[in-house]
């Protein structure tokens, strides 16, 4: 097994801090690769996050799993975070993986979780080297994810002062902002790569409902796994269920 810790570049000079990790060939090779993306005021070494990375190696792919601008290692202040920002740190994350020497960048991934499913449908929206994705436990509308973090009261406070901060992060309303002007499903209608959906049917952080509207308005190909018993996490056995769905996704149609 071949680990790396890389670093790379976004459009802002933003240094983003990466691990790679595939299985050493028996003789040269590029590998499918895929790219996964973390949820909101997560990083690379969150377990749901690093266990997708990590087993889907043993399922013959190269991973990248990276800290989007301000989260982790990565350089750049959490405050400034914008939906714009996040979606072109993937970008600059398919920049690179497409430069390796051990990645064919014609069989490239991107696999979201939470938010970071949604961030990987507005990148496929505008990067055809993506070629298949799967989202896991996204939201239809971005707002509903403003919602899900702040009370009213907070939103209307950030937008007056222009800044919000409680004991795990602070946030300009800039953020806001860029989430209001992504409208998720009419993104979908410019995504032409087979997508995958999952969700857990215990998931108590995001209704299952958002993922059926995702999957309503997405074009073929395209499908929806509910999985019993599995929370926004998938957490404990519902983990190895999740990857071995993601991994048939991209087996079938990248591979």
């Amino acid at each position: 097994m071949t680990t790396k810790e890389v670093e790379f570049r976004n459009s802002k000079g933003h240094t983003l801090s990466g691990i790679i990790r595939y299985s050493e060939p028996v003789e040269p090779i590029k590998y499918p690769v895929v790219v996964v993306l973390h949820g909101f005021a997560e990083h690379k070494h969150h377990d749901l996050t690093a266990d997708i990375a990590n087993m889907l190696v043993h399922h013959g792919f190269l991973t990248l799993r990276f800290d989007f601008h301000g989260h982790g290692d990565s350089t750049g202040a959490f405050e400034e975070l914008t939906i714009h920002q996040q979606v072109d740190d993937v970008i600059s994350a398919l920049d690179f993986i497409s430069e390796l020497k051990d990645a064919d960048k014609d069989r490239i991934s991107v696999v979201g979780t939470d938010i970071g499913g949604n961030i990987a449908l507005l990148a496929a929206a505008k990067d055809a080297r993506v070629k298949a994705l799967v989202v896991q436990g996204a939201r239809s509308h971005f707002d509903r994810h403003i919602e899900s973090r702040f009370q009213k009261y907070e939103i209307e406070e950030l937008m007056r002062t222009g800044l919000y901060e409680n004991s795990d992060f602070r946030i300009r309303k800039g953020y806001v902002v860029s989430a209001r002007m992504q409208n998720v499903l009419d993104e979908l209608k410019r995504v032409f790569v087979p997508v995958l959906f999952v969700h857990g049917n215990d998931d108590l952080r995001v209704r299952i409902d958002e993922s059926r509207t995702l999957f309503g308005a997405a074009n073929d190909p395209k499908a929806i796994e509910e999985v019993d018993e599995a929370d926004h996490w998938f957490r404990g056995d519902k983990r190895e269920v999740l990857v071995e769905l993601i991994a048939e996704w991209f087996k079938r149609w990248v591979r």
